[in-house]
């Protein structure tokens, strides 16, 4: 599949800047595919302490987030910063940690009381909570608002991913299996997909500074009423505060390395 190939059943206003967003962000998580599909060879692997398998499994994995970033970066084609920060996002955002609805919203006829949902965020992909899981990468362990940002948005994968995650946790830990060998090599085949990770989150944080945080820092001057932008615009679809909650889930990444990069 590619971009040229597929189209979406609906748009929002914002020209094709929802088509692109939503494509993209398909055509990431297809190319992210083959490192989920090496996890059962790499949990195989470790226990039956097979480590020539597990180093080319975690090769895979290596290759599938390269190739994730670059398909990553077709974004600034598609996606117009303008069109998505003073638009798309504003379908997008959910109501949860939204100051303008604080108490949630009303399903009128549906129940009684308001709910609180969070926007669209990527945190709900299983995709990267996974391999955080798999490489022994603690960002829920830690706590704090990052963890619990994350913690919650598994609420808001399908069933099967939730219970695939929890799997993961109670499996065997490839990052004790590695640390436990005598192996330069598979040493050296762990940290790169770390590093994959962390090359990834960067390039998030790069994109969130165009699409959201250069946009929010432009709209007082178009809007002579305004004196600074407000924290709601400086947050992500899911509500959270994102440059924070981005650069936390990409520190403790780093932290993952077996070896000081």
């Amino acid at each position: 599949m590619t971009y040229d190939n597929m189209d979406i059943l609906f748009s929002f206003p914002g020209e094709d800047c929802s088509k692109g967003f939503f494509l993209v962000s398909l055509l990431v998580e297809i190319a992210a595919s083959p490192a989920i599909k090496a996890i059962p060879i790499i949990l195989s692997a470790v226990k039956q302490q097979d480590q020539d398998t597990l180093q080319k499994a975690l090769l895979d994995v290596v290759f599938s987030l390269k190739e994730a970033l670059r398909v990553f970066q077709e974004i600034h084609e598609y996606v117009d910063p303008k069109l998505f920060f003073n638009v798309l996002r504003i379908y997008l955002s959910g109501w949860k940690g939204n100051p303008q609805l604080s108490e949630g919203l009303l399903y009128e006829g549906v129940w009684d009381t308001s709910r609180k949902y969070a926007g669209g965020s990527a945190a709900q992909s299983s995709i990267f909570q996974s391999l955080d899981i798999l490489l022994g990468i603690e960002q829920i362990a830690g706590g704090g608002p990052a963890a619990e940002f994350l913690q919650d948005m598994r609420t808001y994968m399908p069933p099967a991913h939730q219970d695939f995650l929890h799997f993961l946790e109670t499996g065997p830990s490839v990052r004790e299996f590695v640390v436990s060998k005598d192996d330069a090599g598979l040493q050296e085949t762990f940290d790169p997909c770390v590093e994959a990770l962390v090359s990834l989150r960067s390039y998030h944080l790069q994109i969130v500074t165009k699409y959201i945080v250069i946009p929010a820092s432009q709209k007082p001057r178009e809007n002579e009423m305004a004196e600074e932008p407000t924290g709601q615009e400086n947050r992500g679809t899911g509500g959270t505060d994102i440059m924070n909650f981005l650069k936390t889930v990409r520190n403790t990444t780093k932290k993952s390395f077996l070896k000081d990069p």
